[in-house]
């Protein structure tokens, strides 16, 4: 009896002693099972000794041989489900409604200060050849200003075109002083500035034209509704001068103050001197017309109208480009057209064939590439239909060919 007890008590302390149980590694996820989400990473040192081993080798766990680390592939750690993210409409908090007050504020202050600043500096004139009334603030630039800024800009660009420039002892300057001379002599007859036509000859060749030195005829008050006399103060203090520029560039321009540059790829393409005072005629015509100082006035309204929607509306790019495509470029496709008109008129009265005029700048419109109406509203000149168009019309045709009878017989009675 002993002796069989002796022998079952190893089998029952067999059955009676616990087993360890064995861990079960756990379930991968599949691609449609939810994966569980880690927040944070391990913190203990062996953790992160197991994940720094190699795939496949390290044990997540060294006292548990029967756990082995996932491959990559297969990794617990799943990336966290991407929540849709809120809208945002603007970048800008709402106003409360103290910020609209103090805009509101602030936009009436504008409106006072711009209105008893134009009242007190500002004027209005009346343009020579189309009787049109502008606007001209003097604060922005005054007569003397104006005269500075054109011999800025003139000295500036003679400087950096150095070489360039054509001495006066060359064919091309001496053919376009010429041409030059006949334009503003026709301006100064037709706008009766009186002038010495062989002291005004001398001074062009030289490079130096003085116009305006003698005060105006005088001018009498108008009555209601009887035409505005021109104004001509601004031309007082010209000092017409002419240069050629050595370059392939299709181009002329006049600074304010008489400030003439003309480039020999206008030469060029254009061969007749008629073609060339048509160009001449349009450039001095900006000068008369005082566009340069308008222009400057213009673009301060503008930008005060610009600052004046940014105090209401947060979209700066957005004012800025309306303000570009329906004030600033419509206000200098206006002054270039107002530029032919003038520029034909004085034209004729130098004694060339106005009904050249619309021919040229429908050839400058082929060669700038202005000659759609589609790219029009994009540019600061009109397209060249429009411009043939408008130079053809019978009222500034008719008036144009007047002036050219008119010189004709002038030169015709002075040949005799």
């Amino acid at each position: 009896m002993g002796a069989f007890i002796r022998n079952l008590r190893p089998a029952l302390s067999g059955l009676l002693r616990s087993k360890p149980a064995i861990r079960t590694p756990l379930p991968l996820p599949s691609s449609t099972a939810p994966r569980p989400r880690c927040y944070h990473a391990p913190s203990t040192r062996r953790s992160h000794e197991a994940l720094r081993s190699p795939p496949g080798l390290g044990r997540l766990f060294q006292r548990d041989s029967l756990v082995r680390r996932p491959p990559p592939s297969t990794s617990l750690h799943a990336p966290a489900v991407q929540l849709p993210r809120p809208r945002h409409y603007s970048s800008s908090r709402p106003r409360s409604s103290s910020d609209v007050k103090s805009h509101i504020g602030f936009a009436g202050v504008v409106i006072i200060v711009g209105g008893a600043v134009t009242i007190c500096y500002g004027t209005f004139e009346t343009v020579p050849y189309t009787n049109r009334r502008h606007f001209i603030f003097r604060a922005n630039i005054t007569h003397s200003g104006e005269l500075k800024l054109g011999d800025w800009i003139f000295t500036g660009e003679k400087k950096k075109l150095g070489d360039k420039v054509l001495p006066p002892s060359h064919p091309a300057f001496v053919r376009v002083s010429g041409i030059a001379t006949e334009i503003i002599r026709a301006a100064a007859r037709s706008l009766a500035i009186h002038d010495d036509n062989k002291l005004l000859e001398d001074k062009l060749l030289d490079g130096e034209i003085w116009v305006g030195d003698a005060a105006p005829s005088p001018k009498k008050k108008a009555r209601w509704g009887a035409p505005r006399q021109p104004t001509t103060k601004h031309l007082d203090g010209f000092k017409w001068e002419v240069i050629v520029v050595n370059n392939k560039q299709v181009n002329a321009m006049c600074a304010p103050g008489g400030k003439i540059i003309v480039y020999t790829g206008l030469l060029d393409k254009f061969s007749t001197d008629a073609e060339i005072a048509a160009v001449l005629g349009h450039e001095v015509a900006h000068a008369i017309a005082r566009h340069t100082a308008e222009g400057l006035t213009k673009n301060m309204w503008i930008l005060m109208l610009t600052v004046f929607l940014g105090i209401f509306i947060d979209e700066p790019k957005m004012i800025d480009k309306l303000a570009k495509y329906l004030l600033s470029l419509p206000f200098s496709r206006k002054m270039e057209i107002e530029a032919d008109h003038i520029g034909i008129l004085l034209l004729a009265a130098a004694g060339f064939d106005p009904r050249i005029a619309p021919k040229v700048h429908e050839k400058l419109g082929e060669l700038g590439g202005n000659s759609s109406s589609l790219k029009e509203y994009m540019s600061t000149h009109p397209c060249s239909k429009k411009r043939t168009r408008l130079l053809l019309d019978s009222k500034v045709m008719d008036k144009a060919m007047a002036l050219y009878t008119e010189a004709r017989a002038r030169k015709e009675e002075i040949d005799r």
